[in-house]
């Protein structure tokens, strides 16, 4: 069984998940701790709660959700996943921190090791997750889905009565519609889906409810 902790980091409230099991064996999904204090939040309920972090996750490669990376890859010694057409943007991360009002710099980019291609599977000892490609708000964006707990990690593909924007570079209203219609809305309706901001909903909820698109 996958356990999970929420943390909310950086001013465009990011949420990061740290997902687990009984041995202790986690990964880390979007790091977007970016101030000391912050980075102080997340290592130390690491080690304080005796977790061994196997890889980071990104759901995409947008600055909020990245800006933790580096320096829990450096600590834990591990490699930073993502799908392959997010690759490129990693290096002009700092660039684009700028434009937002961020003060993120380039000695905390880190640039993914790891491709993560649609219906692969992550082990987290004897729990998985599959990586469901669902491009629209950026282009090389996933989920991450445990069918045992029945729970997925929609990133900005999808919240609580929302979508991600689609008008950042890459994002599409029309691919992220066919994304969430495609693949996200074909789970079962009592999935628990934890978003990249704000709370937790379900699918049957989103797929009655969001005004964005319904089913």
């Amino acid at each position: 069984m996958l356990f999970v902790k929420t943390f909310v980091f950086n001013q465009i409230q990011v949420n990061t998940y740290i997902v687990y099991n009984e041995n202790k064996e986690c990964v880390i999904i979007d790091a977007g701790n970016l101030e000391p204090y912050e980075d102080k939040q997340i290592l130390d309920y690491i080690d304080k709660n005796g977790l061994k972090p196997l890889m980071l996750l990104n759901t995409h490669s947008h600055i909020d959700h990245v800006m933790g990376n580096k320096i829990i890859a450096d600590k834990y010694h591990v490699e930073l996943a993502a799908h392959p057409i997010e690759k490129p943007f990693y290096d002009k991360v700092w660039v684009y921190a700028a434009a937002f009002g961020i003060n993120f710099t380039q000695d905390r980019c880190l640039t993914p090791t790891k491709d993560l291609n649609d219906g692969d599977i992550i082990n987290i000892g004897n729990d998985k997750l599959k990586v469901l490609f669902t491009p629209g708000h950026a282009p090389g964006h996933v989920c991450f889905y445990d069918e045992k707990d029945g729970m997925v990690f929609t990133g900005d593909t999808l919240f609580y009565r929302g979508i991600g924007r689609c008008d950042l570079p890459g994002g599409n209203y029309s691919t992220i519609e066919k994304s969430l219609r495609d693949v996200l809305y074909q789970l079962p309706d009592d999935t628990i889906c934890y978003c990249g901001h704000g709370p937790q909903t379900r699918l049957g909820d989103e797929k009655r409810n969001n005004p964005y698109i319904t089913v």
